[in-house]
């Protein structure tokens, strides 16, 4: 039995951000006397943005060659803009809007997809250089635009509670639920674990390997798209820089939750469990009285050692597939 349970944990390592979610939640509870089903529902209800967000970065980085999407900072934010300038503070309006940043969103992610396929630029510096090109359309528009009403309904959608529990919750856990079955149960998932895992075995197996890194890159800019308007109704307006502290932190979810830094493999309850993990580190961070830059280092080493440890992590992985593979 513990045998099982050893071997479980083993294969399942995103219980540890599980288990430090929970330790971190009971540790912040008793110090501040908030130890009750509110205070967690707060912090979920704070993770859930971030989980939106790394969900893509989840797809990216399973696709493997090192990928990661750096250009979702400057996505949330230009759709951000975009959107509450659309919607103007009119709920009629939020339609046309969704389908602008949606639509801007999937054709950011396609030409991220072919700089990395085509022109063989590195993932991270093809992000990086479209998310400034992002960041200064953004500024762009700031320009023009100073007031950014909100819609009523956005409005209602940030803060409606259904049995005492926020409605972002739950629909982040449905869409938790519909990347669990697109990775498992559908051809792009399985074909996205088989390029992460091997390309050149995906290339011969008859997947489209060029087709499926588009499509991953397009589903990531497609969410930060839709994120950037839900935060700025959270926040009350489009901010500049609304979306530099998800930049790496999208990283860090994913792995602390067990998706394979080099590629290959994904965990979408271990990322729901990353996100709720870090974003109560940065709330135990700013109850100790942590200065921002404080808070930015603590972060920072964090993610390192995260990384270092999914990195290590995956090596391991490829040994365990190659000793698989010569027997």
């Amino acid at each position: 039995m513990s045998k099982k349970v050893s071997r479980y944990i083993k294969e399942n390592t995103w219980i540890w951000a599980a288990v430090g979610a929970f330790l971190l939640w009971f540790i912040m509870g008793i110090s501040s006397g908030r130890l009750n089903l509110e205070s967690f529902l707060s912090n979920a209800y704070i993770a859930s943005f971030l989980a939106i967000l790394s969900f893509g970065q989840m797809l990216v980085v399973t696709s493997g060659r090192g990928a990661i999407d750096l250009s979702i900072p400057g996505v949330l934010t230009l759709m951000a803009f975009v959107s509450m300038s659309i919607i103007n503070g009119e709920n009629k309006n939020v339609p046309l809007a969704i389908f602008v940043i949606v639509a801007l969103g999937a054709l950011i992610g396609v030409l991220n997809g072919l700089m990395v396929i085509y022109l063989q630029i590195p993932a991270i510096i093809a992000t990086m250089a479209m998310n400034y090109i992002l960041t200064t359309a953004a500024l762009l528009i700031n320009k023009n635009f100073s007031i950014f009403a909100i819609a009523p309904v956005l409005d209602d959608l940030i803060k409606t509670r259904i049995f005492g529990v926020q409605l972002m919750i739950y629909l982040v856990i449905l869409l938790a639920v519909l990347f669990w079955f697109l990775l498992r149960r559908t051809s792009y998932g399985k074909s996205l674990l088989a390029i992460g895992q091997n390309r050149e075995a995906a290339k011969l197996a008859g997947i489209k390997v060029n087709r499926v890194e588009i499509l991953t890159y397009a589903l990531s800019s497609v969410l930060a798209a839709i994120s950037g308007m839900l935060i700025s109704a959270r926040v009350g307006s489009a901010i500049l820089g609304m979306g530099d502290d998800y930049s790496l932190e999208t990283v860090a979810s994913i792995v602390v939750g067990g998706t394979l830094i080099s590629g290959g493999k994904a965990n979408v309850p271990g990322t729901l469990a990353g996100c709720l993990f870090l974003g109560l580190i940065v709330t135990a961070m700013q109850i100790m009285g942590f200065s921002v830059g404080a808070q930015n280092i603590a972060k920072g080493a964090l993610i390192i050692i995260v990384l270092l440890l999914g990195t290590g992590q995956g090596k391991a992985e490829r040994s365990v597939r190659f000793k698989k593979k010569s027997a």
